[in-house]
C-alpha cells in the first residue's frame, strides 16, 4: 500500500482488482491540443505554466498547453476548450491501473478524454463542455476532485469545507497532508466552523487549505476571520477584514507565508474588500516580515501584540 496522492490503494494484478478509496485529482485551467507543422520551428517552453507537453514522432508534432499560451505560427490544426486534471501527488512506477480506473469511469459515461503521462504523474484532459459531468461521475465512483479557488506560483487555495470534518478531528488516515498538518490554528478554525454550522456550498469560502501545487500536500491554512469591529481602526461603514494564517513547521523558511498572504490579498481584491488587518505576537518576527513584504503597515502596538493594516481605498 502506498499513499502518494491516493487513499487506500491496494495493488494486485490489473486495474480491475484495485481497491480505491479516494483518488485526488486537481483541476487545471483551460487547455488546447495543437497539431504543429513538423517542418516548422519548435515552440518555446513558457517560463511559467501549469503543464506544457510537446510530442514528436516521425510525421507529427503535437502540443498540449494552456490555451492562452498557444503558439500562432506553424499551427496545422487545433482543438481548444479542454479542461485538464492532474492526478495529485507522485505516482510510483509500481502503481498500476491508475489511468485505467480514471478513464473507465468516463468511458462508461461515454465521455472522451485525452491523456498525457509524465515521469511523476498523469494528466487527463476532458472537453470543457463535459468537465462538470466528468467531475460528477468521478465523485460518484469515489474519485475526489480538488478545485482550487485561487492559485499562486506554488500554492493551491482549496476551500477548507472540502475536508472540514477530517481537519477538525485530525483524521489523518490516508490524507495527502505533510506530517505536521493540521496546525493548531487549522484545528481550531475547523472545529469552530463546524460548531457554527458555517459549512455551505452557497457562500463564499472564508478559510482555505494551502496545498503544494507540485505535490498536492496540504501545508497549512489561511483565511478571513471576520470584520474587525472594535473601532481601533477603519470605520463603521468600512471595517477592515481580519486575516490569519498558519503553516506546518516543516515548511517554515521557504517563503510560503509571504506567497500565501499575497494570494489572500488577491482574493480580497476580487471580492471587493477595501481593507485588511492582522495581528501578530511581539516576538513573531517571521509573520511581521510576511505582512510588511505584502504592504501591511503597523497600526498599533501593545503588550498583547501588533496590529497591521492594508487599505485598497482609492
Amino acid at each position: 500500500m502506498r499513499r502518494l496522492g491516493l487513499y487506500h490503494i491496494s495493488i494486485s494484478h490489473g486495474w480491475q482488482t484495485l481497491d480505491f478509496g479516494v483518488l485526488l485529482i486537481r483541476q487545471l485551467p483551460a487547455y488546447s491540443v495543437i497539431k504543429l507543422d513538423p517542418a516548422g520551428p519548435n515552440p518555446s517552453i513558457p517560463s511559467k505554466t501549469d503543464f506544457w507537453s510537446l510530442s514528436v514522432s516521425y510525421d507529427e508534432l503535437s502540443l498540449v498547453c494552456m490555451a492562452d499560451q498557444a503558439p500562432t505560427a506553424g499551427v496545422l490544426d487545433h482543438c481548444d476548450d479542454w479542461t485538464a486534471f492532474r492526478v495529485a501527488g507522485t505516482m510510483d512506477f509500481t502503481l498500476t491501473g491508475i489511468v485505467a480506473r480514471i478513464s473507465q469511469v468516463l468511458a462508461d459515461a461515454e465521455l472522451g478524454i485525452f491523456v498525457v503521462s509524465t515521469f511523476d504523474t498523469d494528466y487527463i484532459l476532458v472537453n470543457h463542455n463535459d468537465a462538470a459531468l466528468a467531475v460528477t461521475h468521478w465523485r460518484e465512483s469515489g474519485i475526489e476532485v480538488i478545485e482550487p479557488i485561487h492559485q499562486t506560483a506554488r500554492l493551491d487555495f482549496i476551500d477548507m469545507n472540502y475536508e472540514l470534518e477530517d481537519v477538525a478531528n485530525n483524521n489523518r488516515d490516508g490524507k495527502l497532508w505533510v506530517d505536521d498538518y493540521p496546525t493548531e490554528g487549522d484545528l481550531m478554525i475547523a472545529n469552530l466552523s463546524l460548531q457554527a454550522g458555517t459549512k455551505s456550498v452557497s457562500q463564499d469560502s472564508m478559510f482555505f487549505t494551502l496545498r503544494s501545487r507540485s505535490t498536492g500536500l496540504a501545508l497549512g491554512g489561511i483565511g478571513f476571520k471576520g470584520e474587525h469591529l472594535d473601532g481601533d481602526f477603519g470605520t463603521i461603514e468600512c471595517p477592515p477584514m481580519e486575516i490569519g494564517y498558519g503553516l506546518a513547521e516543516s515548511v517554515h523558511g521557504q517563503g510560503f507565508g509571504t506567497e500565501a498572504v499575497a494570494g489572500l490579498i488577491a482574493i480580497a481584491r476580487e471580492r471587493g474588500m477595501k481593507q485588511l488587518c492582522a495581528k501578530t505576537d511581539l516576538a513573531n518576527m517571521a509573520s511581521q516580515k510576511v505582512l510588511a513584504r505584502n504592504g501591511f503597515n503597523e497600526l498599533s502596538r501593545s503588550e498583547t501584540g501588533i496590529w497591521w493594516g492594508l487599505s485598497f481605498l482609492d
